[in-house]
């Protein structure tokens, strides 16, 4: 695997400066060194940093929360505080490792291959959750679609269907989204007969 390139984020300048340093005499790629108070966002993108080394004496899950969110990065934690609530604060934020240990640049390329292989998998189900509410969301949809159609067209479950589907076609737009146009349409007229 080539070197990842870190992002070290930091509670204190000069503890940074001194990891940075003993990390770079590790071969290890030190692509930013800022404190929490000068985390700027467009540094990082252009930067093009793999993992996020977020050193903190005292975590806040307000400033987890806030790298987590805006680098959408695997974030490795490390700290000296065991409080459990801390901890399930931190990992509740977004925090892919935890560690209660001082930074060991020996150990550091495991840590964070790991975290890395943890983050992604959390995304593929981050992802293969919203593509499952996405399905259901849709069988909804298409549900109160085929029931409007058969209340208007007096015809059978498949007839509905199959007009839903062919009018989906020749616009070329999915089953779920032709629904939503039907759906949409429907309360349209609700809201006209209304007035």
């Amino acid at each position: 695997m080539s070197t990842l390139k870190i992002a070290l984020i930091d509670d204190d300048l000069e503890r940074a400066e001194l990891i940075k340093c003993s990390l770079l005499e590790h071969d290890l790629e030190i692509v930013a060194c800022l404190t929490i108070e000068h985390v700027n966002t467009l540094q990082l993108e252009q930067l093009h940093a793999d993992v996020i080394l977020l050193d903190m004496a005292n975590p806040h899950r307000d400033i987890i929360e806030n790298c987590v969110s805006q680098f959408d990065l695997p974030t490795v934690l490390f700290t000296k505080n065991t409080n459990k609530d801390v901890i399930k604060n931190a990992i509740d934020a977004g925090v892919t490792a935890y560690i209660v240990d001082g930074i060991d640049p020996i150990k550091l390329q495991s840590i964070l291959e790991i975290s890395i292989e943890q983050y992604k998998k959390h995304k593929r189900l981050l992802h293969d959750l919203q593509d499952t509410k996405n399905k259901l969301a849709d069988r909804k949809d298409i549900e109160k679609a085929k029931v409007f159609l058969i209340q208007i067209h007096k015809i059978d479950e498949e007839q509905a269907f199959q007009l839903l589907r062919k009018n989906a076609m020749s616009l070329r737009i999915t089953l779920g989204d032709m629904a939503r146009r039907l759906i949409d349409a429907q309360k349209l007229l609700q809201f006209q007969l209304k007035e």
